[in-house]
């Protein structure tokens, strides 16, 4: 039993180690390529849910101001309009590349290739763009 405990003591000691590091990357403005992986999964995975609410949270201030969205609810509801006929998205997630202090996911929805860039801001790696090839 106290071995069992220690290994959990241990994993969850690496688990907030590896949290710190990863939030301690994210708040200098580095953030990693998992990182920017895990933000473009959440981000098909959450239109697929139809979690909309959490697709806008993703987004970026300067995405809402390219597109004219006003805020989180106007969003939500666009793109509750847009994807109401839309099935599940199959996506593959490729490789992570830099430009400057954005990171460029590049991944490929229903077969079209095309690439998420994204930014930190406010503390978490947010959605820019979203650009087709």
């Amino acid at each position: 039993m106290a071995r069992w405990m220690a290994i959990w003591v241990a994993a969850a000691t690496l688990l907030c180690s590896a949290l710190s590091l990863a939030g301690d990357s994210l708040a200098a403005g580095r953030p990693t390529a998992t990182q920017a992986k895990s933000v473009a999964v959440e981000f098909f995975r959450s239109q697929n849910e139809r979690r909309y609410d959490d697709t806008c949270r993703m987004l970026s201030r300067g995405f809402y101001a390219s597109h004219g969205l006003r805020d989180q609810k106007t969003c939500a509801a666009v793109l509750r309009v847009v994807f109401v006929w839309n099935g599940q998205i199959e996506f593959r997630i490729g490789k992570v590349t830099r430009k400057g202090s954005r990171v460029v996911v590049h991944a490929v929805a229903d077969g079209a290739p095309g690439r998420i860039v994204l930014m930190p801001e406010d503390g978490a790696l947010r959605i820019l763009a979203v650009e087709g090839d």
